[in-house]
């Protein structure tokens, strides 16, 4: 990333869970993410991990020794290809798909 660049990158890997670059942090951050009751927007957990921008260089370059050294790990299925998710009701009761309830922040009282 060059410093000139600007970088406003978020997406929803599902679960609650989102992979977000920021200009001006340098990182790449892996968090969970809730609403609050009443609200509408998602707001950050403390629940995740920031890596620097070479630490994610670093990890890039080892996806592939991880992939071939524990090989179910490349072969894993995200839960809405599994078998418990064809038809529509078992999809629906799925949390990682469909929550019943607006996510929760998991700091303790």
């Amino acid at each position: 990333m060059c410093d000139d660049q600007t970088v406003n990158y978020k997406r929803h890997i599902r679960g609650g869970h989102y992979v977000s670059v920021t200009i001006g942090f340098y990182c790449v951050d892996f968090r969970k993410f809730f609403i609050p009751s009443g609200q509408h927007d998602v707001k950050p957990t403390r629940n995740g991990v920031a890596l620097h921008i070479y630490e994610w260089a670093e990890m890039r370059k080892m996806i592939d020794s991880i992939n071939n050294d524990y090989p179910a790990l490349g072969t894993a299925l995200p839960c809405y290809m599994q078998d418990d998710h064809n038809n529509q009701e078992s999809a629906f009761q799925c949390p990682e798909c469909y929550r019943s309830e607006p996510l929760s922040d998991d700091r303790p009282n």
